[in-house]
């Protein structure tokens, strides 16, 4: 950042940019605050840039699940532990229902519970690719979606080892069980056996209080290379 600023500096300044400045008239100071001002306010910018951790982006994918409250037009508002949010749907969100058959945004109703997954655009809208009908349980207070690539499955047991796309650095133990179900992105059944290392699955996952980042699934969604789909990072509860 140093360099970065004396550079900057330095086009405006280029000789004497640390050294005892002459006496300037009124006009030439008031140009100098007005660079420093633009240097101070770029240096911000790219601060910002480092560090911002906002939900906002239109390169990561995300997901929103809830309950729906309310459809107008092309957007659906849903609510989940009493929070509200509003997701934009387009020609071409894909619809599935609980029966894991393709519908129309006609056939949604208040009620319903939703995995909606997408993308934020740079003014915060939320536009869904995917809406996938799920049940209540989905949404209970120790559920938690998580969006990852399989990074190894035990040959010896239910577990599979998972790495978030938003947080490569960690690594999440995935125990499955009989109750497990495990589907394609258009809803169609698939065994468990089917996944595979590197594959990008979204995933319904419950913290296993005992264990620290081990997770019981509910529900494993397989995502094809091409799918624009997402979730947040599950934060281990302690």
């Amino acid at each position: 950042m140093y360099l970065f600023l004396s550079f900057f500096l330095s086009l405006f300044f280029p000789s004497q940019i640390f050294a005892e400045e002459p006496a300037t008239s009124t006009s030439d100071k008031n140009l100098t605050e007005e660079v420093r001002q633009m240097v101070a306010k770029k240096v911000k910018e790219i601060q910002q840039s480092d560090t911002d951790d906002s939900n906002v982006s239109t390169s990561i994918p995300k997901t929103i699940i809830g309950t729906i409250s309310k459809i107008e037009n092309n957007q659906i508002t849903v609510t989940n532990k009493n929070n509200s949010k509003i997701i934009t749907v387009s020609d071409e969100t894909v619809f599935i229902d609980a029966k894991k058959k393709k519908i129309k945004i006609d056939d949604l109703k208040s009620g319903q519970v939703i995995l909606s997954m997408g993308y934020y655009d740079q003014y915060n809208n939320f536009n869904t690719k995917r809406i996938v009908i799920t049940t209540a349980d989905a949404i209970k207070n120790n559920n938690e979606i998580v969006l990852g690539k399989i990074a190894d499955i035990s040959q010896t047991s239910n577990i599979l080892v998972l790495i978030p796309l938003k947080n490569k650095n960690t690594q999440y133990q995935i125990k499955s069980d009989s109750t497990t179900k495990v589907v394609d992105e258009n809803g169609d059944s698939l065994a468990i056996n089917k996944l595979k290392t590197g594959q990008k699955v979204v995933v319904i996952i419950q913290p296993d209080t005992k264990i620290a980042n081990t997770f019981d699934v509910s529900k494993i969604i397989t995502l094809n290379s091409n799918s624009d789909s997402t979730s947040p990072t599950p934060t281990p509860k302690k």
